[in-house]
């Protein structure tokens, strides 16, 4: 018995310090993205961004049965509808980063737990207690002090990284529809496709030419993010979720720390308040779910 707790906890461990690994690496990702959409288009950088991460996703269908048994599908309608908010709400993260700091996209991303709650109650049906939408409303008190209200120019960043924040919860509410029906790397491998056929054509005639020293950060961004990809599957793997869903929130430190060394900001006590609210609502929520869950075991 001993041996079998230890084994338990140390795999835990495991788990956490690959959560760790896979949220620090996809900050730096993003990093990188916003540095070379300095010199290139939303438009492009999206497309390359979606190449890198589709060789490697196209390299496992092939190693776990073929495009026929990994890809195939008869929910064309709901997979239409979800590939179409997938794509709007990835274009509107891309032009967040070249209108905000990383620290202010990722502080206001942090709201997707709410929106969750929020399209959960009315797409799925799901029962809310009031506990959860008062933690959704301090939430939202968060996001006004992070948004500082008055300047204009923050307000429309804001704005932008709130609605796509919104359309990727609506995008998971989606993703946990098919997921019931459908091969999990069919879930990653349609967004990319898509992103790719519905970029060439505005490519075609607004491709900038790159030096070889680009292509080579784009590989880098691909390698990157599959590398986390990775490690938050592995965690998942190795840990419980309810005990890896806190440490979501320790990728601030990386984006602060990303935002400082590389484009010399720091976030203002506004921004860092509102985070503070955000993710403490966010985690009176994991706290409430929690004790929702051992309430039903106990009485199953």
């Amino acid at each position: 018995m001993n041996t079998s707790g230890r084994t338990i906890q140390n795999r835990t461990l495991l788990g956490v310090v690959l959560m760790l690994a896979g949220l620090a690496l996809y900050p730096l990702s993003d990093a990188f993205v916003k540095h070379l959409m300095g010199t290139y288009t939303v438009y492009q950088t999206t497309f390359l961004r979606s190449l890198t991460r589709l060789l490697p996703l196209l390299i496992a269908v092939f190693m776990q049965g073929g495009i026929k048994k990994i890809l195939g599908t008869d929910c064309y309608k709901l997979h239409a509808i979800r590939l179409s908010v997938n794509l709007a709400y990835t274009l509107l993260f891309m032009f967040s980063y070249t209108i905000a700091s990383l620290t202010t996209v990722y502080t206001l991303s942090y709201t997707s737990p709410l929106f969750m709650i929020l399209l959960s109650a009315i797409m799925l049906k799901e029962k809310v207690g009031k506990e959860k939408w008062i933690a959704v409303f301090v939430g939202l008190m968060g996001v006004i002090i992070a948004m500082r209200p008055g300047n204009g120019v923050f307000e429309m960043a804001a704005f932008v990284i709130l609605f796509a924040t919104f359309l990727g919860a609506l995008n998971k509410i989606l993703m946990r529809k098919l997921a019931a029906t459908e091969h999990s790397l069919a879930l990653a491998v349609y967004p990319n496709i898509v992103m790719l056929l519905a970029m060439a054509p505005i490519l075609l005639f607004k491709w900038q030419p790159m030096p070889w020293e680009h292509w080579l950060l784009f590989g880098i961004v691909g390698l990157i993010t599959a590398a986390g990809q990775y490690a938050i599957a592995q965690a998942l793997r190795f840990a419980q979720g309810s005990t890896l869903a806190p440490i979501d929130y320790s990728s601030f430190f990386w984006v602060i720390s990303l935002d400082f060394l590389w484009w010399q900001k720091t976030p203002d006590l506004y921004t860092i308040c509102g985070a503070i609210v955000i993710v403490g609502s966010n985690l009176y929520i994991l706290y409430r779910t929690r004790k929702e869950q051992v309430v039903v075991k106990g009485v199953s």
